[in-house]
């Protein structure tokens, strides 16, 4: 009977030294780039966490937590989905590399200077019609700036990224980062208030934007590909990435609005009416601050594993794709229930920490939220596996659904409770549940598109692991912040043993995360 003939030898030899080499190429990228997220999120603690003394109250907190929801909506659209198509194009053909940033820096000029100049003349009405606040206007009017910025700056960090530089993508990050906090902080203290915030905002920007057409350079003319095949693959991203920060954000706009209409239809001015949603919308924010932190530090993880499957894909090999898939994946919820359920126990815990008292108000919205945000935080590694399959038609459908819910929940919810003690439990409950809708229609794709997703053995050990975690967090009373730092530090412990006596996690991933570290 006739048999295969084996793999030649060096072929084999050269197959298993691309795939090590992949392996490796990907843990540097992950714990790089997520070196640069927690430096980000450091650096946003300094943020959210000193803005509100810095600024004196909740209603001036408040004020620049809602400018600065609704100008993010428009710069993650900006960076996130032109760095995907930006490296999508790169990495299928990194000779003409230098052709596709010069033509990306062309397209993305002209959206950034349309969004930018949109929002620099329409400030006002959108202050005050839209978010009933006319104090918005000057925040929004400075924002325009970072909005052009923003774009031009994807595009350049998109090509390092289509490269699989992300040592170089991690490094201009983190400097971002870095002044763009100094420049918030540093106006906040001059006593510049919320503007002066916006300006040092803009400031930082427009720096990194300069120092980044330094060293990635502008491209190299060329064989340009059609607009049609940029905005074909373009356009559903630019979908796909405004649904996906409306979940995200929109909560606090709507927040913002209902109170405010809540409020002047109980006889209050329309002055004390803005106050008083902007008072809720401080505290909403400081909740937010700490339910973000799993999201925001899982990211790496999509902008790692967003190129590796393009290649996978293209290359047609469906047992790397799914190896990748498996693995970020697994890693992903481990990491984000380490993080999310100690802090979901010990919400007024959390809030105590650092914020005066006034904030615990928003401890139950973060006990729902941070949960929820684990929900959103897996969607959005699912979604960007299918996008990287060339998929954001779908990926931008689910996105666009669960907007609907966002959206519908949390109306309905805040205007059932009214005002009062359960107006921010509500928003987060109604962004929660358009999350986890996400979360299971998008991992139907994938499971359906590439044969896997998360097991189900490691989503019931976790949960184990996790629901253990919560219930010794929540035990330890939130009288005072050292008390609070141990609830968090009982309840990771126990997480991390609960995951080793159901035997989700043992020797082999301890071997492998050392392995990584050492040829970082």
């Amino acid at each position: 009977m006739n048999q295969p003939s084996p793999e030649p030898a060096p072929q084999a030899a050269a197959h298993e030294q691309h795939s090590t080499e992949s392996t490796r190429r990907a843990g540097r990228g992950i714990l790089s780039i997520s070196g640069s997220k927690l430096y980000f999120i450091a650096a946003g603690y300094a943020v959210q966490l000193l803005l509100p003394r810095l600024l004196g109250s909740p209603e001036a907190f408040g004020l620049f937590s809602a400018a600065m929801s609704f100008v993010s909506i428009l710069n993650n659209v900006l960076v996130t989905a032109t760095i995907q198509v930006v490296s999508k194009r790169v990495s299928e053909d990194v000779r003409s590399g230098a052709q596709t940033l010069r033509q990306a820096l062309k397209l993305q000029f002209l959206v950034g200077a349309l969004l930018g100049s949109m929002l620099l003349v329409g400030a006002g009405p959108l202050a005050s019609r839209v978010m009933l606040d006319p104090q918005l206007a000057p925040l929004f009017r400075f924002s325009s700036l970072v909005v052009i910025s923003y774009a031009l700056y994807a595009a350049l960090i998109g090509a390092l990224n289509g490269r699989q530089d992300f040592l170089r993508q991690a490094g201009f990050d983190a400097s971002y980062t870095t002044l763009r906090s100094l420049g918030m902080l540093g106006a906040a203290a001059l006593g510049l208030g919320a503007v002066g915030a916006f300006a040092g905002f803009s400031f930082a920007a427009l720096t990194v934007l300069l120092a980044a057409l330094w060293v990635v350079g502008v491209g190299q003319p060329g064989a340009r590909l059609p607009l049609r095949s940029w905005l074909s693959f373009m356009a559903p991203l630019w979908l796909y990435q405004l649904c996906v920060n409306l979940v995200l954000q929109v909560d606090v706009a709507l927040l913002k609005r209902t109170v405010a209409e809540l409020a002047i239809s109980a006889g209050s001015g329309a002055s004390a009416a803005a106050e008083l949603a902007s008072r809720y919308v401080g505290f909403y924010r400081a909740a937010q601050t700490f339910a973000f932190v799993p999201y925001q530090l899982i990211l790496s993880v999509a902008f790692v594993i967003f190129p590796m499957v393009s290649q996978a894909v293209s290359l047609g090999d469906e047992e790397a794709t799914r190896r990748y898939i498996r693995g970020a994946l697994r890693f992903s919820l481990l990491v984000l229930m380490a993080i999310a359920a100690p802090i979901a126990g010990a919400s007024a815990c959390v809030m105590r920490i650092v914020y005066p008292s006034d904030y615990l108000a928003g401890s139950d919205a973060l006990a729902v939220l941070s949960l929820g945000m684990v929900c959103f935080a897996l969607f959005y590694i699912a979604a960007t596996i299918i996008s990287s399959a060339g998929r954001p038609g779908l990926a931008a459908a689910v996105a666009m659904v669960a907007v609907a819910l966002v959206v519908g929940c949390n109306l309905a919810f805040v205007r059932h409770v009214g005002i009062g003690p359960n107006t921010l439990l509500a928003a987060a409950s109604g962004t929660s549940v358009g999350a986890a809708f996400a979360l299971l229609a998008m991992g139907t794709a994938v499971y359906m598109r590439f044969g896997a997703f998360i097991a189900k053995e490691t989503c019931l050990r976790v949960l184990v692991a996790a629901a253990l975690a919560f219930a010794v967090a929540s035990r330890v009373p939130a009288t005072s912040k050292a008390l609070a730092v141990l609830a968090l530090a009982l309840g990771g412990v126990t997480y991390v043993v609960a995951l080793f006596l159901v035997r989700e996690v043992g020797k082999a991933d301890l071997v492998a995360v050392l392995r990584v570290v050492r040829r970082k």
